[in-house]
């Protein structure tokens, strides 16, 4: 008689095999969400100063509004339309604003460049930190 399949001895070590790998692969997919949601938030962060930037120069000039709890941000133009409103705290990514301020305008002229000293964004999130620095000009750049 032909037996095909595999003993419960074998399953059970694949089991066993499986529990022993488990942890560590569940830590990496968390630290992996966790950079997801942080690269995230900078990115739409810097979507916003993207987009600002365009709007000052086909408006005359536009506002990037910016709070830090509850994380959002807003783009709002010269003529006072909001061409975007952005949540920037999903999953639970924290936002901190340059010298701990609450909430922060970066203006933009109508040639597009800031009008305003440099700002840092630090997003956190589970001990983990990303920034996104915005030059005294508008531009930006990824720490």
């Amino acid at each position: 008689m032909d037996r095909s399949g595999y003993s419960i001895i074998e399953i059970a070590m694949v089991l066993v095999i499986l529990v022993a790998l488990a942890p560590p692969l569940i830590g990496s997919a968390a630290k992996l969400r966790r950079s997801f949601l942080l690269s995230r938030a900078r990115e739409e962060a810097a979507q916003l100063f993207a987009e600002a930037r365009w709007a000052a120069v086909g408006e005359g000039g536009a506002i990037v509004i910016l709070n830090a709890d509850p994380p959002w941000g807003a783009v709002v133009t010269a003529a006072g339309d909001t061409t975007r409103l952005t949540e920037l705290g999903e999953g639970g990514v924290s936002l901190r604003l340059s010298r701990g301020r609450a909430n922060s305008r970066v203006r933009f002229g109508p040639l597009g460049l800031g009008l305003v000293s440099s700002q840092t964004l630090t997003f956190e999130l589970g001990g983990e930190e990303r920034q996104l620095v915005i030059s005294s000009m508008g531009r930006v750049s990824r720490r």
